[in-house]
């Protein structure tokens, strides 16, 4: 029989919201590609991210404000210009991205 503390836990063990923000996040075709463009060349700027997937700019500002939203993606300012970088301090996405990508 279940004791009242290992019902708690894994009721905790099932929550996962984090990992399902992050895979909902990466659900979408344009965000995953945006993460594993990052995944292997870090600190781009929003312009080149938009060149690279062929989207439009403000297209791309929104998916990366998703990702950062997400813990995902952190920006990164340097003079004028803001570059994203993957998260590392994140170990659940850093995990997951890893695994997917």
């Amino acid at each position: 029989m279940v004791t009242h503390g290992q019902l708690i836990e894994i009721r905790k063990s099932l929550d996962g919201v984090e990992q399902r923000t992050i895979y909902k996040l990466l659900a979408d075709a344009n965000r995953y590609h945006i993460v594993k463009i990052l995944s292997k060349y870090p600190k781009l700027i929003v312009s080149d991210i938009a060149k690279i997937l062929g989207i439009s700019i403000p297209l791309a500002s929104q998916h990366l404000k998703a990702l950062e939203q997400g813990d995902i993606l952190e920006k990164e300012k340097l003079g004028q210009k803001a570059y994203l970088k993957l998260r590392d301090d994140n170990k659940v996405a850093r995990t997951i991205i890893e695994e997917i990508i």
